[in-house]
């Protein structure tokens, strides 16, 4: 079960799907007639024992909500980490986190649960991920950078080797993090520089 019917749904639908499992159900806050897997609404999915059975993913794109959502199930509930078949894991992945197509996690590093690792992310060895992080499309954190709760990493960044960025941060595209980033604060360019 698929918590959520966007755009990340259907990317951790397609990550489910290289590994041959099969969605049963999208929960939305409406049903769609016809969809392919069905999507449901969120009264039959919390009003209906069928669907019990099925492990949870939290698919939405946004950290606050995923996160929290999450957290509000058992945790026999939630689903263990899905990794595509072309990503590598050397290290350790919690439940509820999506590795996609083409991701890397090296050795010794450490992703928290309900991360988003999108596609062509790197996460070198010794990295560690808090809690409902995201690390978008070609992000890189290299070895020992640590990135905190919720934090996101734009598309293409790179975090430096030991460098921190703290929980709820946004470190913009393309970004190039040298320094630590304080929690919550936004940092873009080369090298980032905080703005928020």
């Amino acid at each position: 079960m698929l918590l959520g019917a966007g755009g990340h749904a259907r990317s951790v639908s397609d990550v489910i799907a290289s590994r041959g499992g099969v969605v049963a159900a999208f929960v939305s806050r409406s049903a769609a007639e016809g969809a392919d897997p069905p999507i449901i609404d969120e009264a039959e999915f919390a009003g209906s024992s069928r669907f019990g059975a099925y492990p949870i993913v939290v698919a939405i794109g946004d950290n606050v909500t995923r996160l929290r959502l999450h957290r509000a199930f058992a945790p026999s509930r939630l689903a263990e980490a899905i990794v595509a078949l072309t990503a590598t894991v050397a290290g350790e992945l919690r439940v509820g986190t999506v590795v996609h197509h083409h991701a890397h996690v090296g050795p010794s590093a450490s992703v928290g649960e309900a991360v988003i690792v999108n596609t062509g992310a790197i996460i070198e060895h010794e990295a560690v991920v808090g809690d409902g992080a995201h690390i978008a499309p070609g992000a890189v954190l290299l070895g020992a950078a640590r990135v905190g709760e919720g934090a996101f990493i734009g598309s293409g960044a790179r975090v430096l080797p030991g460098v921190v960025v703290g929980a709820g941060a946004v470190v913009g595209a393309g970004a190039v993090v040298v320094k630590d980033i304080p929690a919550g604060a936004t940092a873009v360019g080369v090298p980032a520089r905080i703005v928020g």
